[in-house]
């Protein structure tokens, strides 16, 4: 795809109105009914119904019987069991980013809890609302070395552990407390950024009674809102983009929520003006990478235009809701530094500017932003004509440079790139695609092209192995009428694999396709790449034994597939996710891949060897 020349007789700009602050819209007022005589556990079954949460997501153990018993004698929400608490809390990680709702996770004391932490950290470095009940014995065993206490005086204190990795941590001392500890942690979790939350609830006080309490009769009463950036904030920035000879936007994914709102009126904007936009990992497909304005990633295992396009120089980089960690800022590199003012918004004041010196820092909403420079592009033309049509000659230039598939051999071994071709048509319409950590990561972000409303998902905060593996039954237990694919290696799906089980057992009909190379692959290269020879990639240090994957998901109930060849998986995917959704049953395609295909993490391998020995 090319772009367009401007029209002809296009407008002189006209003269810009004073910018004017947003008239703010009147408030809602929240309203809540009153519960009386109902326990801890089913005043909080009573909030998350509010929040219309339909699904918990756990496993059931002693000291989080009350609430099981609570969930069992209802039919509102469902407690759909995992095989592994860390699997479970992937599952509400899913669940909250397919739907946009809170994700809940129920697990017992000590390691129940314990189990959960890596889900639930995973979650949180990745700004995603979840909310995790574990159990803990009753308040008269503390100190007793009863079985599970997971207080000081047990010796480990599951509330205090994740105080670390979670926006709050707090233990229900008395049924009184409980109410105002349970807002708060709503009111955490829905807080933007996004976060983690987690309520320790002693067995005694879960089955106590509250004489009465108060629940929102409305969902969305504890989310939390930013205030709209000032109008002459986002003037400034328009005017400087409007303006700039080779300007950038790149979307970071702390802007889906702008962009699945206003995607359209932004595409309308940019290609006004001519703007090309790139996306950290976490925003791929945020705006069409099938749009020629689309440089793709930038980052890791990023698009080589979007870095060539870097390189020569950007007068006017503006960062929409991305930290730059090191995924987004491609280890940290000095490709960055070429930006001479940049602009960042973010709804987080700390993460602004704490990679590059930024020139017009903006702390508010995205969707605000997004809005703002709509709003003030409806009535503007672009700075220069001439520099306008130069730019757009450049991108077509680039695009023809950069976009020309290569040409994969059609016999041979298959490889990465042969499954991420034949995978890409069908990532098409309502399709949600839940990638794991590992050389799949990069795979999917340097060679897949992902359009709205498709949506592609990533870990990238813990940057968690197996997380797709329960997260991709999560998403479609969330959005059943959605296609859910997981991508993932042969590592990460043997560490969560039993979370077929689940699939099986609750009709969830998710599709994995599981890129088998019999190696821990990732570190296999990375380690390749730094030991300059010492030993040959088919050293068996890194194998994984050859182990049957086909015959291992049959065993636990899914369908299951092999493919070798190029064009096997092109024939076999129709069929596969027709019947993922006819059967509601999982469905697992093992891709034998040729091991010693170098996976597109150059830079990422050379950072690591380049690191300091020595302190």
């Amino acid at each position: 795809m090319f772009l367009p020349h401007p029209r002809d007789g296009v407008a002189p700009a006209e003269p810009h109105a004073r910018p004017q602050e947003p008239v703010a819209a009147p408030a809602r007022l929240r309203s809540f009914r009153t519960l009386e005589d109902v326990t801890v556990v089913e005043a909080l079954l009573a909030h998350l119904e509010a929040e219309r949460v339909d699904t918990v997501f756990g496993i059931p153990g002693g000291n989080i019987a009350p609430l099981v018993q609570a969930l069992r004698r209802q039919s509102r929400i469902r407690f759909i069991i995992g095989s592994h608490e860390g699997g479970t809390a992937f599952m509400a990680d899913g669940y909250a980013r397919a739907t946009g709702k809170l994700g809940v996770c129920a697990v017992t004391a000590g390691p129940g809890a314990t189990n959960a932490m890596t889900g639930v950290a995973s979650a949180h470095l990745d700004q995603v609302p979840v909310l995790t009940i574990s159990g803990q014995v009753s308040t008269d065993r503390f100190g007793l070395a009863a079985i599970q206490e997971s207080t000081d005086e047990g010796g480990i204190n599951t509330a205090e552990m994740f105080r670390h990795c979670t926006a709050s941590s707090s233990t229900i001392v008395d049924a009184k407390s409980f109410p105002r500890l349970l807002e708060r942690a709503l009111k955490t979790a829905q807080a933007v950024p996004y976060g983690a939350v987690h309520l320790s609830m002693p067995t005694n006080i879960a089955r106590q009674k509250l004489e009465k309490v108060s629940v929102p009769t409305a969902p969305g009463a504890w989310k939390g809102t930013l205030s709209a950036a000032p109008a002459s904030e986002v003037y400034t920035a328009f005017e400087l983009l409007r303006q700039a000879k080779r300007p950038l936007l790149y979307l970071g994914s702390g802007a889906r929520e702008a962009l699945e709102s206003r995607g359209a009126e932004f595409t309308t904007f940019v290609r006004r003006y001519c703007i090309p936009v790139a996306t950290s990992l976490r925003g791929k497909g945020l705006f069409s990478e099938e749009d020629p304005l689309s440089l793709g990633v930038l980052g890791i295992a990023g698009s080589k235009r979007a870095e060539q396009y870097l390189r020569e120089g950007v007068d006017v980089l503006m960062v929409l809701g991305s930290r730059l960690g090191e995924w987004a800022s491609k280890s940290f590199s000095s490709l960055f530094q070429t930006a001479s003012t940049v602009i960042q918004v973010d709804a987080t004041p700390s993460v602004i500017g704490q990679f590059l010196q930024v020139n017009l820092p903006i702390v508010a909403d995205v969707s605000s932003v997004v809005g703002g420079l709509v709003e003030f592009g409806h009535g503007s033309a672009p700075g220069s004509e001439a520099v306008v049509r130069e730019r757009r000659q450049h991108l077509n230039e680039l695009n023809l440079a950069h976009r020309a598939a290569a040409v994969l051999p059609e016999d041979g071994p298959l490889k990465p790139q042969h499954v991420m071709a034949e995978l890409n048509p069908h990532l098409r319409g309502n399709t949600d695609l839940y990638v794991d950590m590992g050389n799949c990561t990069g795979w999917a972000t340097h060679c897949l092209r992902i359009a709205p409303p498709a949506r592609v998902f990533y870990p990238c905060g813990l940057s968690s192995m197996g997380w797709s593996m329960g997260a991709v039954i999560g998403g479609k237990v969330g959005r059943p009428e959605n296609t859910a694919i997981a991508l993932m290696g042969d590592g990460s799906f043997l560490m969560n694999g039993t979370e077929l089980v689940t699939a099986v057992r609750y009709q969830v009909g998710a599709v994995y396709v599981v890129l088998n190379d019999n190696y821990l692959g990732m570190v296999n290269h990375g380690e390749h790449a730094q030991a300059k020879g010492e030993y040959a990639l088919d050293d068996s240090f890194f194998s994984l034994g050859d182990p049957d994957l086909v015959r291992f998901s049959e065993s636990l109930g899914a369908r299951a597939y092999e493919v070798t060849r190029p064009g096997q998986l092109t024939r076999l995917l129709p069929e596969v996710l027709r019947r993922a959704d006819e059967e509601r049953r999982p469905q697992v395609i093992v891709a034998r891949i040729d091991y010693r295909e170098v996976p597109p993490y150059g830079d990422r391998f050379a950072a690591v060897a380049s690191a300091p020995r020595e302190g």
